[in-house]
Order: structure tokens, then sequence, then C-alpha cells
């Protein structure tokens, strides 16, 4: 198949906060041969923006350059060599540019205690991969069911929810250089990853393009209930947290967000916009300090690396009452506050961004804490 070339492409249906941006042009690949082909070609001096499932952006005005677009999309056990996941590597199959496809071998027949590796494409939707392992008996992606968007920016953002990051589960990624047209291949620690960040959102940002990602996934019962009230939750459903499948606690996850997140075809967002901020215990006992005051409750907190406490966005936006405050057409999320909408359908990226300045603002004056969007701008 030929690349889908769009010239003066609308890009509303591109991005899940729905803005009605547009681009000069939108480029569609079904292999890394046919990213070759077009990198070859281009005019050098247009910007280049490379794109997943648009869900965790917000254009701020017109693209006045190519947004790229992976239909890359296949999943493929890998078989492991010693050392595979600590370090070791594996051949892994030749290019497909087909659509999602059934695994070969068949891994019906793998050992419950086995690990499996996945070779996937960059266009596969994510959440399509969570319900094949699920479907498999594989452990490992359940907890990151319905999260929008695709597997290749899954790996350049580090998606995570209810305990579980897709780090934890990367071995490599597979791309392709933007400016030469080669592939390379990086490693997990190659990709640097940290809270809802990577190397590829910083240092390599706009240089490469995902083309598959390696995972390694579990046929041994593994089950992650121990954040929030997934356990809660899990026991509500089946009368037990015991004897599970990755089957049962996707199920659990999806109506979890479902009761708390819109859905992105019936209300434009991007998901979380700010990232739970990691702040200092100096900094904590500030906000904790302003929440005995004022009456606020307990402070939810959590312990990090370096020393530092992650204290839910949520949690101070809410307290700063935006939670359902609407600005025009864009507003906050009636049972989620840490999730901005196009309310309308109609928002324009100022109001989006006026509205967001509005939180930043009200929370680092009444907590002393400057809130970072995860939502990434363009």
């Amino acid at each position: 198949m030929a690349l889908t070339v769009i010239q003066g492409a609308d890009l509303s249906s591109r991005n899940t906060f729905g803005m009605r941006v547009s681009c000069r042009r939108l480029v569609e690949y079904r292999s890394e041969q046919e990213l070759r082909d077009y990198l070859v070609d281009r005019p050098s001096e247009e910007p280049l923006l490379h794109i997943g499932g648009g869900s965790n952006l917000l254009f701020t005005k017109d693209f006045p350059g190519t947004v790229l677009h992976s239909c890359i999309k296949f999943i493929e056990p890998l078989e492991a060599a010693a050392g595979e996941g600590s370090g070791g590597c594996c051949t892994p199959p030749g290019e497909n540019s087909g659509l999602l496809k059934k695994a070969s071998p068949d891994i019906s027949a793998t050992p419950a205690t086995e690990e499996v590796l996945l070779r996937v494409g960059a266009g596969v939707v994510w959440d399509d991969l969570c319900a094949w392992c699920a479907e498999k008996g594989l452990w490992g992606t359940e907890n990151l069911s319905l999260i929008p968007g695709e597997v290749g920016a899954a790996a350049v953002q580090n998606i995570g929810a209810y305990g579980r990051e897709v780090k934890d589960l990367i071995v490599r990624v597979e791309c392709i250089d933007l400016k030469t047209g080669e592939k390379v291949v990086f490693d997990n620690g190659d990709c640097r990853y940290g809270y809802r960040d990577s190397a590829f959102k910083n240092e390599l940002k706009g240089k490469y393009a995902v083309t598959a990602v390696v995972l390694k996934v579990t046929g041994e019962y593994s089950p992650e209930l121990d954040y929030g009230h997934v356990r809660e939750a899990v026991i509500r459903e089946y009368g037990s947290d015991e004897k599970l499948t990755p089957m049962m606690v996707r199920k659990v996850i999806i109506d979890t967000r479902k009761g708390k997140l819109p859905e992105p075809s019936e209300v434009g967002s991007a998901g979380s916009f700010f990232r739970n901020p990691y702040i200092t215990e100096n900094q904590y006992r500030t906000v904790e300090s302003v929440a005995e005051r004022e009456g606020l409750g307990p402070v939810p907190h959590f312990p990090v690396e370096g020393g530092l406490v992650k204290v839910p966005a949520a949690w101070m936006i809410d307290k700063c009452g935006w939670k359902g405050v609407r600005r025009g057409n864009a507003g906050v999320w009636d049972t989620q506050p840490l999730v901005l909408v196009n309310a309308t359908g109609k928002a324009s990226p100022d109001e989006i961004l006026g509205l967001e300045n509005e939180i930043i603002a009200s929370v680092k004056n009444r907590f002393g804490v400057t809130l970072v969007p995860e939502v990434e701008h363009i």
C-alpha cells in the first residue's frame, strides 16, 4: 500500500481534545520503508511533527508543516534468547506492514510462569494490546487498560495508572531517525524513563519516529491491586481478591476509569491534564499546614524516590474549587478535576489555555505548588 498524503488536513479528529486546527500536510505510513521513502523526498525546511492517537496533545494553533502518523499494526511474540529483558537481545522478526494480526506462534501453551516478549507495531491502539494480553491470560498491561492512544506514543510518554507504568514492561523501542532514515533501537535504559517522561520528550524529542516496541509480559499470577481503591473495587466486584485473571482486573480498571473520566468520543479531553507534583518535605509541610488551617482534611501523599513527596494534583485542584467549573466552552470535569474538557465541542485553544493558567495560579496561591501540564502543547 502507498503512503496516504492529505494536503491541508483537518486535525480535529486527530486529537482527542477536538481542537479545530489543521496542518499543511498529513502523512500516514504503513511500514518503515514507506517512512524512509517519504523522508528522502520531504521538504527539509518544513517543520515535522509525529503523533500517535493525539490523546496527550493540545494543539494551540494550526501546525505549519507535516504531521506524521504510523499505521504499523501488528503483535508478534518473540522467541527470547538467554538474558532477554536484562540486557540480552534476540533477533526480531521481519518488518510487518499489515494490519493488526493474530499472534504466531500460538502462545496458549505458554507455561503459567513464563515471561513472554511481544513486539508490537507503534500504530496499534494501546487498549487493543491490553485486551489482547488479557484474553491470552498475560499479566502486565491490565492496570493500564483504557488509556487512550497508541503503542508508540505510550513508549514516548511512559503512560501509567493504578500502580503500573509502561516503562516496567518495555524491553526496547525501535525507531527511525527522521534525519537519516536509519533504524535505531533503544534499550529500556537508553530511554531514560521517569514519571510521565522519557528521553523522547527531552534530548531525543523530534529526532525519531517510534515504529515498534518490545514489551515483556508474563503468564505468572501477578495482579497489582495496592494502588488507590483497586483492591476494594476488585472485592466489591468479585467478592474476593484471589484467583483473579487479567481480564477480571482489566474489567475493574475499565469500570473505574469510566466512572471518573469522560469518553473522548463524547467529550473532548486529553485525559489527565496536569502531572502529579513531586515536592520537597518542606513544600509538603506547607501544603499540610494550609489543609489543617482551612479544615481541608488529611492531605493524600506518597513518598517517592529522592526524598520527595507526591501529592495528587487532583486533590489540590478540587480544594481550590475547580471541579465542574466552566469557562466559556472549556471546563473541568465534574468527577475528576485533573481533567480539562472541551465542554461544548467548540472550545478554542485559547479557552483551554486560559483555564489552565487560572488553575495553575490558584493552586500556586493557595498551596505554594506550581502545577506542570502533562499534556504536550503544540
